[in-house]
């Protein structure tokens, strides 16, 4: 059974007991090789020490206080003879440093090799803490919205708690791996009967026993970071377990998280935070994952909670041709999230009521001006970071400016017939997101939940009506998305495969799909237990019912 932690993590008991320490003892560095690997108090006899003596190992001797530089560290062979494995090496410094491996994600498909564990780790944390290093930091890095995401190795290595959530999705994702059962959808075996899903979910519930307490201590800088990555890592668990309503409910509470942040208020009456850079940007990168989320036809609690974002400074000025990448991404990223706040209030067929229409064609004129202006900026800078890491993030944001571009130019066309007019823009944004497709299918499970990249390629496909360019689009998903983890990934697949087929039964001998065969991909109702999932479209054409429902077309699914 997953679990499903409530508003504010309250499904944890509020009385549990105290939990036994061992005392603290000052740290010696003067002791033995083999005490030392052994994590014990070591009594310094010389030539070897009782303490390894009484313990029947074979003392290795004591290492020089002022080792020369280049002096070769105990052997393989002596600490064989001791019963020990690797030497546990301590890090120069705790302080987390700031990786930025984004650059790599687009062309690299590959586990980056072993690195020293922190000392501070339970060896038995050791193959989660390197499953999370070595690929889930770089899996995600690839998808995620805002700078701060990118230095999540370090917060991983310096808050406890999202040490536990990390650790948590690791030992999750391991269990995918190994068992066997996954992909047979005549004896599915739930990932938490195998022992790493019991370990995933023993670090599940220390994640959130520690959210819970941070917030007990009100609302701070620390909580509010710690608790919204953890719950980052949290949605993405319950994905992987193909819990996707509890997913959607998570990142609920994460938005209203923030709301009650935004709120809160000081004895004085002053805000009770200081929204500094990184904060500003922790809130973005979330507030992108909600949008987009929300966009989605399977997180339905998304499109309720968009309401409670709220632009955290006015919308910065587009950026000039000298600026660093990573400055146009933060420009690019407050754009992107107004942009999506507008889609979502006017996609999938809703009707714009005359009094709202005016708002909307004003709304709709300034995204227009603005994309633009980014459009050719985008364009000058591809060129000048030809051949750089920066080119693959310049690419997505030229593919997400093109989609917008088309969504502005035809979303008041109740018919859809507008989307016809786009074919060749259509073909260029297939041809961004083909620079994506690894050379090589990946030789492990991946954890990738794109919110960049897989939502075009969706738009593509759905919009898109030429057959030719559909077929390509769809190809293009299904090799982005080969080897995922995430079933969502497999079911907007074959969410986007059964909608072709819909629409493919009303096309004409000349090719052309009329409005009254198009449909809107605009729900989705799970079965994971047996693998099965309803896909629900809506032609462009409905009208409401009384009721307020639209009439709808349910397509079953299975893995």
């Amino acid at each position: 059974m997953s679990v499903a932690p409530g508003q504010y993590w309250s499904l944890i008991e509020r009385n549990d007991p105290p939990v036994k320490r061992r005392v603290n003892h000052a740290k010696v560095r003067t002791g033995c090789v083999t005490c030392k690997n052994r994590r014990v108090k070591c009594d310094e006899r010389k030539p070897s020490c009782g303490r390894c003596e009484k313990s029947g190992f074979p003392c290795a001797g004591y290492e020089d206080s002022n080792p020369k530089r280049g002096k070769e560290p105990p052997s393989a062979k002596s600490r064989r003879l001791m019963g020990m494995g690797p030497a546990a090496l301590r890090p120069k410094s705790l302080q987390p440093r700031v990786i930025d491996v984004t650059r790599e994600i687009p062309i690299v498909d590959f586990l980056l090799p072993p690195s020293l564990t922190p000392n501070y780790l339970d060896r038995r944390d050791a193959q989660y803490f390197e499953r999370f290093r070595s690929q889930i930091t770089l899996d995600i890095s690839m998808w995620c919205g805002g700078e701060y995401l990118k230095r999540i190795l370090g917060e991983v290595l310096e808050d406890e708690c999202i040490r536990y959530a990390a650790l948590a999705l690791a030992a999750m994702l391991l269990a995918a791996e190994r068992c066997s059962d996954l992909s047979s959808p005549s004896s599915p075996r739930p990932l938490t009967e195998c022992h790493e899903g019991q370990v995933a979910l023993r670090y599940y519930m220390k994640a959130i026993s520690l959210c819970r307490k941070q917030l007990i201590g009100g609302v701070t800088k620390n909580a509010i970071r710690s608790n919204l990555t953890s719950t980052f890592f949290f949605a993405i668990l319950e994905i992987l377990q193909g819990n996707i309503a509890t997913a959607d409910q998570i990142m609920v509470n994460g938005a209203i998280l923030i709301r009650d942040a935004m709120k809160a208020r000081a004895p004085s009456g002053r805000p009770a935070l200081v929204w500094d850079q990184q904060m500003v940007g922790m809130k973005s990168g979330f507030d992108k994952l909600t949008i987009m989320w929300g966009l989605s036809p399977f997180f339905h609690g998304q499109k309720e909670v968009c309401a409670l974002i709220t632009p955290e400074e006015p919308h910065p000025n587009i950026p000039d041709e000298h600026s660093t990448v990573s400055q146009v991404r933060n420009c690019w990223l407050v754009f992107q999230n107004d942009m999506g706040l507008f889609m979502m209030s006017v996609r999938c067929g809703k009707i714009v009521s005359p009094e709202y229409m005016e708002t909307v064609i004003l709304q709709k004129s300034k995204f227009l001006a603005q994309l633009r202006q980014w459009i050719p900026l985008l364009d000058t800078l591809l060129e000048r970071e030809k051949n750089t890491p920066g080119f693959y993030p310049l690419s997505i944001m030229k593919a997400s400016a093109l989609v917008s571009t088309i969504f502005l130019s035809c979303f008041l066309d109740r018919s859809d017939v507008s989307y016809d007019l786009h074919t060749q823009t259509f073909l260029e944004i297939i041809h961004i997101c083909q620079r994506f497709i690894p050379d090589q299918p990946p030789t492990h499970l991946k954890c990738s939940l794109d919110i960049d990249l897989f939502p075009v390629v969706s738009f593509t496909v759905t919009k898109c009506r030429d057959q030719k360019t559909r077929q390509l689009a769809l190809k293009i998903f299904h090799e982005m998305t080969y080897g995922q983890v995430f079933w969502i990934n497999q079911g907007m697949l074959k969410s986007l495969q059964a909608l072709v087929d819909l629409e493919h039964k009303g096309r004409d001998k000349k090719g052309f799909i009329p409005p009254s065969s198009r449909y809107f991909f605009v729900g989705s109702e799970w079965d994971f237990e047996h693998r099965q999932m309803m896909a629900n479209f809506v032609s462009v054409g409905s009208v409401p019912t009384e009721s307020g429902d639209m009439p709808t077309v349910r397509v079953p699914i299975n893995f």
